[in-house]
């Protein structure tokens, strides 16, 4: 190999950890909300005569971005506003299925200005978190959104890390057993590719919800996917 190529792979790999560590900041954020929801013995009702036509996975969402993670991510700012947090942005991107432009609703989008020294001043990196209900142990629908993260490019700069993130309402339910299930859908799913399956990956003493996936796109680029898994069982009231 020579120095030309062992420095871009260096370089790469830098980029690649120092990035993961900015994710993670991140991600510490969301926990740090969740924690602060249970701390407050927050609940939610989401009968239709509070939320009224919001959807009930919208509603955790809005309530947890809008409620504790906007306030959590300020606290890493200093001198500089460093993060933008919005719900339901939609990003576009080149279908790897049908090579089409498509537009791409994302349940939590996260600008981390930070990120702009590693990828290049011009470029505005994001980190996108899908929401999923988990009412039963089906984990079909949430590894929809594992699968539509491999058959996309995006045409703005996307991390090579993805969130996914499950409000676990069924106290018979855990972390563990959703993980289990995900990787056996992911075992005997042709239509992913997995270079790693689901493994506990603790961000944050005291919180073991958290685990990390690696996968590759259609057109053999690899990414991570950190999930995370919070316990709203006795948080909803159905």
């Amino acid at each position: 190999m020579n120095l030309n190529a062992s420095n871009f792979i260096k370089n790469r790999r830098e980029k690649i950890s120092l990035t993961q560590k900015r994710v993670k900041d991140i991600l510490i954020c969301v926990i740090n909300s969740y924690d602060k929801i249970i701390k407050d013995k927050v609940t939610y009702d989401l009968s239709k005569k509070i939320i009224g036509k919001i959807k009930k996975e919208d509603y955790l969402r809005n309530r947890l971005v809008d409620d504790y993670l906007e306030k959590e991510l300020s606290v890493l700012e200093i001198r500089t506003e460093r993060f933008t947090a919005n719900k339901e942005v939609s990003e576009e991107y080149i279908s790897l299925v049908d090579n089409e432009l498509h537009n791409d609703p994302i349940d939590i989008h996260i600008v981390d200005k930070a990120q702009k020294d590693s990828w290049g001043k011009t470029t505005k990196p994001y980190f996108a978190i899908e929401c999923k209900r988990f009412t039963s142990s089906t984990v079909a629908e949430y590894i929809k959104d594992t699968k539509k993260f491999t058959e996309r490019n995006y045409t703005k700069l996307r991390l090579p890390f993805e969130g996914q993130l499950g409000f676990i309402e069924n106290s018979s339910l855990t972390h563990l057993i959703l993980s289990e299930k995900i990787n056996q859908n992911l075992s005997s799913n042709s239509a992913i590719e997995t270079t790693k399956a689901l493994e506990n990956h603790i961000i944050k003493n005291g919180f073991d919800g958290c685990y990390l996936s690696g996968h590759k796109k259609k057109d053999n680029s690899q990414f991570s996917i950190f999930h995370l898994f919070f316990d709203y069982s006795k948080i909803v009231l159905n």
